[in-house]
């Protein structure tokens, strides 16, 4: 062997081993990232990172199913959550493409259901989160509905079209709502004649060869290598949560963390669709308000700038599952975790990771990007009503719009609200009239024989009083 080849092989080989070194340095890197998680008696997360297209790290911590001791893994199956929008709005894309509908159509033209508020919605108000339709969960919610209740489509639609009001104007303002990506799988049902499973599966998942991933509605479902749900319990440790949800669109994609590196490659070099570079633009373009303000949504995904970069991202949330995806188009990365328990670390784990393979490589340098400003809660009253003057607003008051009743009465000093099969939960006097919750997420405004009820992504819900207690 000539000195020239012993000199090229011995360089070749110092390179991989350097290559090997760095890769093991970022590994060790991200573990101590999920330290906290990397456990047999607690569920965990699954990891993938991709740059350039190519799939450079694949990781999982923790339990998969505490019950039967099984692990979590690359290729295990999770619930996304709302992680899954992205695909509901693709679907819409792609009847698009065909000429079955567009997104500036009326949604009354597909779903009916839906009350004549006087003012017309479209399927990119509901794409947008701008409709002001009031959030599906959240008026389930409020009607004494908990995350173990089994909801058909039908009670699904039939609460939806109870709603005499809108939180807004369609247009006017960025509310994120689950209703309207519920109502989006609906609308592709009934455009394309197929279940929004099956269309998905024909049109997104086989096409790029997401072969472990589809819709969960049907609770029966048996789903290979699927991580169990599990929550955190007040008194420590963790408890399996099994979702009996049947609703799709707003959430419930069955995938794994592999399957989703394939999407991601999809942005880099997009294949869906007949005219897959158009589609992959529309959806990605931010929604713009009535008065030409640009919001940081666009179609099921956030449009953000991270550290100085552009990215698209979404994040998942259901008190069994918790996920995010970051993806990074200048610098071609993609970063996805999905964790089997309420409340865990995806979103600050998908940024820390790509803070470490992106180091120097960001704009704006090492500093953290500036969080979102939350409004401060309702400002509690100095003087809390007497009991004479709680026992007067005690009784049983009616919604029509939840078809539920509230249940009021004076538990020592407070007035305490039960809805259903919920505990009671204490009412507190806030400046300006009115009463909020325990929680802080919702408030109550007493008028004449009833109260008006807002709750975050619900607003201006009207109760009568049909009896006294």
């Amino acid at each position: 062997m000539s000195k020239l080849k012993t000199a090229l092989l011995a360089s070749f080989a110092a390179l991989l081993a350097t290559n090997a070194s760095a890769a093991d340095d970022l590994t060790q890197r991200v573990d101590e990232i999920f330290k906290d998680w990397a456990r047999t008696d607690g569920p965990g997360c699954a990891v993938t990172v991709s740059q350039d297209g190519k799939t450079v790290l694949e990781r999982a911590y923790g339990m998969a199913d505490l019950e039967q001791g099984v692990a979590n893994r690359p290729d295990t199956v999770f619930n996304i959550a709302s992680l899954s929008k992205q695909f509901t709005a693709v679907s819409l894309l792609l009847l698009q493409e065909q000429g079955k509908l567009s997104l500036d159509d009326d949604i009354r033209k597909y779903v009916s259901e839906v009350p004549d508020y006087g003012t017309r919605i479209t399927l990119r108000h509901l794409a947008n989160h701008t409709s002001g339709l009031r959030d599906l969960p959240e008026i389930l919610s409020l009607g004494g509905w908990n995350w173990v209740d089994a909801v058909p489509q039908k009670k699904a639609l039939d609460a939806i079209a109870r709603q005499k009001n809108l939180n807004f104007a369609p247009g006017s303002q960025y509310l994120y709502s689950n209703s309207g990506y519920y109502l989006m799988a609906v609308i592709v049902e009934r455009v394309s004649g197929q279940t929004f499973g099956e269309f998905t599966r024909d049109h997104i998942f086989q096409p790029l060869g997401m072969l472990h991933s589809r819709f969960y509605d049907d609770r029966r479902m048996i789903m290979k290598s699927r991580a169990i749900g599990h929550m955190k319990l007040p008194g420590g440790g963790f408890g399996v949560w099994r979702p009996t949800y049947e609703i799709v669109g707003d959430g419930a994609l069955l995938t794994t963390a592999q399957d989703l590196q394939i999407w991601a490659r999809n942005f880099l070099e997009p294949k869906l669709g007949r005219h897959p570079q158009q589609l992959l633009a529309d959806m990605t373009q931010a929604g713009v308000l009535n008065d030409g303000k640009k919001i940081d949504y666009a179609l099921g995904l956030s449009v953000e700038i991270y550290r100085g970069s552009p990215a698209v991202s979404h994040g998942g949330g259901i008190p069994g599952y918790a996920t995010f995806m970051l993806h990074l188009p200048e610098q071609k990365f993609a970063s996805i975790v999905l964790c089997n328990v309420g409340g865990g670390p995806a979103r600050k784990a998908a940024g820390a990771i790509a803070d470490i393979y992106l180091e120097g490589k960001f704009p704006n340098g090492p500093e953290a990007p500036a969080a979102r400003s939350r409004e401060n809660g309702p400002t509690k009253a100095e003087r809390q009503p007497t009991v004479a003057q709680l026992q007067k607003l005690a009784g049983t008051y009616y919604s029509e719009e939840l078809d539920a009743s509230y249940i009021l009465s004076v538990d020592g000093d407070h007035l305490v609200a039960t809805v259903g099969y919920e505990p009671p939960a204490p009412l507190f006097a806030i400046e300006g009239g009115g009463f909020y919750n325990d929680d802080g997420n919702a408030t109550l405004q007493f008028s004449g024989n009833g109260f008006e009820m807002s709750s975050g992504r619900v607003q201006g819900l009207k109760f009568k009083r049909t009896s006294r207690r």
